[in-house]
């Protein structure tokens, strides 16, 4: 899918610096090659957006040689339980009678070792929304934690907040952690491994899957306003190292309000019984940028939103801090117009924010 925007941005807010890509996690030749598809220079919205959308984090530029694995060795019988895999948000597996078990593990290490309360409870968090996704209830949550030498100073610093944070957002959610994992070795010093999984429950035939389709649905954002916190995360914090300057990553880390994504829960529970949603969408790393790209990408259209619709928290946003902010408890959702005002109701009921921010496209552009 191509990025486009409708008009070419004011000189102000176009990057005329030697090397622009360079702060976003860009190299030169990922800069060339964006030039080359907009067929001119980016501007900074376009530019943010191909930095987090390129990021490791969200392509997996560096690691998809080694997950091919996990698709190549899929077997015809695991495929006959499976009903969603790589590529969704989360996996579902029958287990029958019509039920499902929905469940994924994902990984928050670097903003762990940056900010380690935020970093792990923020991990919780974003599995938790992967699994709200596929239209199943979250039941638990497990972790999977690795730091340095036991008696290293920096493991002393970090795995307190570790601990706290996964323990503080899963009891919020009322999650039971039914297992955890914790081992101590010196190769994981500075930078520690933070695995959260969760697991979710469902009927077959409630199973919800992400996609932007049907022209003229609507677009719409609710949970949290969008803030500042966790602006670029994903290429500036996510895809980077630690060897130097640390300290200047702190705004990258994201901010969690677990009472907040317990209220979104039961919204977009309620959302689904009532079936007024074609899909659901989680916000987590690279925020609007890839909620709306993954949407649209996985659906037969374009996209078209007005980022002066996204509910905000802070003053003064640019588009590009609004398309890469990654502030926590956001969903999006694609709905009939139809249905749109009993959406609206729901949400309303639940005291979630909503705003209706556009439509899906006849095209390939966003």
């Amino acid at each position: 899918m191509t990025v486009h925007n409708d008009t070419v941005a004011h000189a102000a807010d176009t990057p005329d610096l030697d090397q622009p890509w360079a702060e976003l996690g860009l190299k030169a030749d990922e800069y060339q090659r964006i030039r080359d598809i907009l067929g001119r220079r980016p501007t900074a919205a376009e530019l943010a957006m191909y930095s987090v959308m390129w990021s490791e984090h969200c392509s997996y530029k560096s690691s998809k040689v080694h997950l091919r694995y996990f698709g190549e060795t899929t077997t015809e019988e695991m495929q006959s339980k499976m009903l969603a895999g790589i590529g969704e948000n989360a996996g579902v597996i029958d287990i029958g009678d019509g039920n499902a078990v929905t469940f994924k593990v994902e990984s928050h290490n670097h903003p762990s070792y940056v900010e380690p309360y935020q970093g792990a409870a923020t991990g919780v968090g974003g599995i938790v929304r992967d699994i709200m996704a596929m239209g199943a209830r979250p039941v638990a949550v497990m972790d999977q934690l690795r730091f340095g030498a036991a008696d290293a100073p920096d493991t002393q610093r970090v795995l307190p907040g570790v601990v706290a944070g996964v323990g503080g957002y899963g009891n919020c959610l009322g999650l039971p952690n039914i297992g955890g994992e914790t081992v101590f070795d010196a190769s994981y010093a500075g930078n520690p491994l933070v695995n959260a999984l969760c697991v979710g429950t469902l009927k077959s035939d409630d199973l919800k899957l992400a996609f932007a389709s049907g022209v003229g649905n609507r677009v719409i954002l609710f949970g949290s306003r969008t803030g500042l916190d966790g602006i670029g995360g994903v290429s500036v914090l996510a895809s980077d190292t630690f060897e130097e300057g640390a300290e200047r990553k702190l705004p990258a880390v994201q901010v969690g309000d677990p009472f907040a994504e317990k209220v979104l829960i039961e919204c977009c529970l309620d959302l689904y019984d009532a079936g007024v949603v074609v899909g659901i969408q989680d916000l987590g790393g690279a925020g609007l940028s890839c909620a709306t790209s993954e949407l649209a990408a996985a659906g037969d259209g374009g996209m078209h939103i007005n980022l002066d619709n996204v509910h905000l928290r802070a003053e003064n946003m640019s588009a590009a801090d609004i398309l890469s902010s990654e502030s926590q408890e956001r969903m999006m959702a694609v709905v009939t117009p139809d249905n749109v005002d009993a959406f609206m109701e729901i949400c309303a009921k639940w005291e979630v924010i909503a705003s209706d921010l556009g439509e899906v496209t006849d095209g390939d552009h966003l």
